[in-house]
Order: structure tokens, then sequence, then C-alpha cells
């Protein structure tokens, strides 16, 4: 009987432990199924999410596109920037003599001196042309402390074409290279045949001791097309 009893006791305490067990657990899942409602399973390729994320009505789907600022490009713009801080010293332009007709008695000439001579025989100006890209030195000369090229610009062909001037090469007849500053030159020249003018500033000091110099522009980026005129005469 006693036996019996104890039997009976311990299948009671086995029944109780399994049903607080049990009860334990189903309150465990229940709260820890409301805490984690609203929360779901992290996408495994990203890159999918955004394209379905991305509104289908978009008129330019690039437009959704994050944009990457080139370093070079910044490096030119803060370069250019410096620069154009140094165009509050505009250029006066040299007097140009003015053209005087003067009637001669019959049987008299006229010698022309040695600097008449030097304008007839002027190398300039000095072209070349690539692909209906053509790039003209058009004159030198002294202004300041700085020797200045004006040059143009003209594309004739059917796409427009983009420089970035500040990797504009310039080298002497040894070739070594010489810093310069490019003005009036437009970053796209577009293919409208029309001719774009501007200046090449090289500070004099570097060019002290030059007979002549070498030009070098490629397109931008590409590099597909590289504009060259070469022994540009230097003045003194």
């Amino acid at each position: 009987m006693k036996f019996q009893t104890t039997l009976a006791f311990t299948l009671l305490l086995l029944v109780a432990m399994v049903g607080a067990g049990t009860v334990s657990a189903l309150y465990g899942f229940t709260l820890g199924y409301g805490a984690l409602q609203g929360v779901k399973q992290p996408e495994g390729n990203p890159s999918q999410q955004l394209v379905r994320n991305r509104p289908a009505d978009s008129p330019n789907p690039q437009n959704n596109n994050i944009e990457l600022v080139s370093e070079r490009e910044v490096i030119v713009a803060v370069y250019d920037k410096i620069y154009a801080k140094e165009q509050g010293l505009k250029e006066q332009a040299a007097p140009q003599p003015k053209s005087s007709f003067v009637k001669l008695p019959d049987g008299k000439t006229i010698t022309p001196n040695a600097e008449e001579i030097a304008a007839v025989s002027s190398p300039f100006p000095l072209a070349t042309e690539v692909e209906d890209i053509s790039l003209a030195v058009n004159d030198v000369r002294s202004l300041g402390s700085y020797l200045v090229m004006d040059v143009t610009l003209q594309n004739s062909s059917r796409e427009s074409i983009r420089f970035l001037y500040n990797f504009l090469e310039l080298k002497d007849q040894d070739g070594r290279l010489l810093s310069a500053q490019t003005e009036g030159l437009p970053g796209e020249i577009p293919a409208n045949n029309q001719e774009y003018v501007g200046t090449i500033r090289i500070p004099t000091v570097l060019v002290e001791e030059i007979d002549s110099i070498s030009l070098h522009l490629s397109d931008y980026p590409s590099q597909e097309i590289t504009l060259e005129i070469l022994d540009i005469p230097m003045v003194r």
C-alpha cells in the first residue's frame, strides 16, 4: 500500500513538471512571437532590393543612381579657381600701330625697316588639324611677367569634343615640362565650325633661356585625339 502511494505521488509529480514545462514553453513562444512581429528576414542580395524599390514610372532611371565625383576633376576645378583670382590683372593689349597711307611723289621709294621686315616674315600662325579639330597659335608676345600665346580652337567635325586644359603639355626644346595657365577657351567645343579664341600664359622666368616650345593637347577623357604644334618660337 505504501509502495503504491509513493508511485502515485511520483507520477503525479512528473505530470506536474511536464505540464509546467509545457505551459512555460508556450508562454515563452507567445512572448517571442509577439516581440518579433514586424521583423523581416534581410534581403540576400541588396542590389536586387534596390532595383525593386526603384520607381517603375521614373522617366530616367539613371537619375536615381549615385554619381561618384572624380577626384581628378575636383583637383582640376580647385586649380582653375586658384588661378582665376589672377585674372584681376587684365591683359592690357599692346598699342597697335595705326596704318597710315601717304602718297609719295613720283620716283621716290621707301625702304622698310627691320621691324617691318620681321612682321612680314613672322612664322605665325602655326596650326595643326586632326579629325577636323584644329588648333592654331596666332601670336606669341611678352606681357608683363608672362609670355602670352594667342590660340584658337575650331571644331569642324560632327560631334562636340571636350578638353581639360590643366593637362595641356608644354615642353621646351630639351623636353622639359613647363607650367602654364589657359584662359578663354571653353571646356567643350561644339561642332559648329566656330573659332574659339583664348590665351596660354607662361611665366617669363621659365622661358628666359628657351628658343622654342612644343604644345600637346589631348581630348578628355578618351584622349583619342592629340593636337600638336612643334617648334613654336619664343619672343624676347
